[in-house]
């Protein structure tokens, strides 16, 4: 689903998304919308953001549990909704109560995924075996930054900028990308004060 789908492999399915009035991220609540899609109750969706780097079977994802589940934020016990698995129809509840007072969340909320967790607590969040935070859980940040003096070094200077690459994460299914830096930043380079992950070119040209 996307509003832009220049670019993309012939191949893919592309659903355009209408113009509702919604902007960016806010469009991700649509998918609870009850018959969205044609979806019947019988239909289990994972849904995946496009800024995330698959990096084995999804199966585990779909099979973790029959509940919603949704992976876990910069804080682990907050929604991050880049990656969210649920039965079809269930959850319309999220679309309706958003819908009818969406000027008010999207001026009071930061995103989507805070609205998913304001009304519904009870989702699972995917365990760190499955889904994995590129700055958090693969050492991809440089141990000393030096706060805005080495942000300003690391832009005009590139022997400021971290050596090394991160490892591939073997065993995960998806690679979370938080903000900056998006996957494309460090694949064929650091940036600013992450780690290089050349993998990720090689996954995007397999």
């Amino acid at each position: 689903m996307t509003e832009n789908s220049q670019g993309i492999d012939d191949e893919v399915l592309i659903e355009n998304l209408a113009d509702i009035g919604l902007q960016g991220w806010w469009y991700k609540l649509l998918i609870f919308q009850k018959g969205f899609l044609g979806l019947s109750a019988e239909d289990r969706v994972l849904f995946l953001d496009l800024d995330i780097v698959i990096t084995g079977p999804l199966d585990a994802l779909v099979e973790h549990s029959e509940r919603f589940c949704i992976a876990s934020d910069i804080n682990e016990k907050r929604y991050n909704s880049s990656v969210m698995c649920f039965t079809a129809n269930q959850y319309s509840f999220i679309w309706d109560s958003f819908w009818v007072q969406k000027s008010w969340i999207v001026e009071q909320m930061h995103g989507d995924q805070d609205w998913i967790e304001y009304v519904f607590k009870d989702a699972v969040i995917y365990p760190k075996t499955l889904i994995k935070s590129y700055k958090i859980d693969l050492n991809a940040k440089t141990k000393y930054s030096f706060g805005r003096l080495g942000k300003l070094l690391r832009r005009h200077f590139q022997t400021f900028l971290p050596k090394g690459s991160v490892p591939y994460p073997h065993g995960v299914s998806i690679v979370l990308f938080h903000g900056k830096p998006d996957p494309k930043d460090v694949m064929n380079g650091p940036y600013d004060k992450y780690r290089q992950a050349s993998w990720i070119s090689e996954i995007y040209e397999s």
